[in-house]
């Protein structure tokens, strides 16, 4: 059976209904509205139960952050979660009782790269935006890992070590008095994607947020998440998913002006079969 997990990006994201929750931790979480400390994160566990409840390390780690990055981990993995979100494969060699959850961003597209992770320690995976309905039901018949896939929100696009923002900034001698900004593709699509720039780097979202509820009976995968990351209300797209109604969908698209993204689109670059 599909669950549905809420990526939480407020206080307010806990109490909707769902399976459970994805948190951000403080120090090496990303692209969450909000994150939390390990008493925090111990609190919410709780009192929610009977909830899941998953941490997200979703950040790689620098050398001189190792020692406070395993002390963290080790701290989360006596919490008794439903998992562990990483970014970082290094945390599979740290023997952590917890499931671990592999989260590559745009790295996740095949069951050779998944069941080599899956057979080195790794429960689950976040599957990539970046591939269509039938990579990832083949990914689900040949791998015996936990699928996840965010079916609302917007899209990663990259993400830099460099201050991209503030470097524009100085370099035109302008006030920089924000940590979220717009790239405009001009003379092509006129899209307005997000940049936000934060204490690890700089990241590019996609202009339009993914909405893939019309996809949700063909999906074959283990927990739907959905992300409201820069969206200040998710009320109707949580309600239409858990309703699994999909008469919804043109609706959502029409408010957020969402779209498929590449759930649907043939992928034009891959590596011929055979071939390395």
């Amino acid at each position: 059976m599909k669950e549905i997990l809420i990526k939480v990006n407020k206080d307010e994201d806990l109490t909707y209904p769902g399976a459970g929750y994805v948190l951000g931790i403080d120090k090496f979480s990303y692209l969450f509205g909000k994150t939390y400390n390990i008493s925090e994160i111990k609190k919410i566990k709780e009192k929610l139960k009977n909830k899941k409840i998953f941490v997200s390390f979703n950040r790689i780690i620098f050398n001189d952050e190792i020692e406070e990055y395993k002390r963290a981990l080790k701290s989360v993995d006596d919490l008794n979660l439903s998992g562990i979100i990483v970014g970082d494969i290094a945390s599979l060699t740290y023997n952590l009782k917890t499931d671990v959850i592999l989260d590559q961003m745009h790295l996740n597209n095949s069951y050779y790269t998944i069941n080599h992770y899956y057979n080195n320690g790794c429960k689950g995976v976040i599957l990539t935006n970046d591939i269509t309905l039938d990579e990832i039901n083949e990914i689900r018949k040949n791998t015996k890992a936990i699928l996840f896939k965010e079916v609302f929100g917007y899209p990663h696009l990259s993400t830099s070590n460099r201050r991209l923002v503030s470097n524009y900034f100085r370099h035109f001698k302008l006030n920089k008095t924000n940590s979220k900004y717009y790239m405009i593709n001009e003379g092509i699509d006129n899209l307005y994607y997000h940049v936000i720039e934060d204490d690890f780097g700089c990241h590019i979202l996609g202009a339009n947020p993914i909405n893939l509820l019309k996809y949700t009976s063909s999906l074959n995968v283990d927990y739907f998440i959905i992300d409201g990351y820069l969206i200040d209300d998710i009320e109707l797209v949580l309600n239409a998913f858990l309703n699994k109604d999909i008469n919804k969908s043109d609706e959502i698209d029409k408010l957020y002006n969402s779209n498929s993204g590449f759930i649907n689109k043939k992928t034009i670059y891959k590596v011929k079969k055979d071939e390395k």
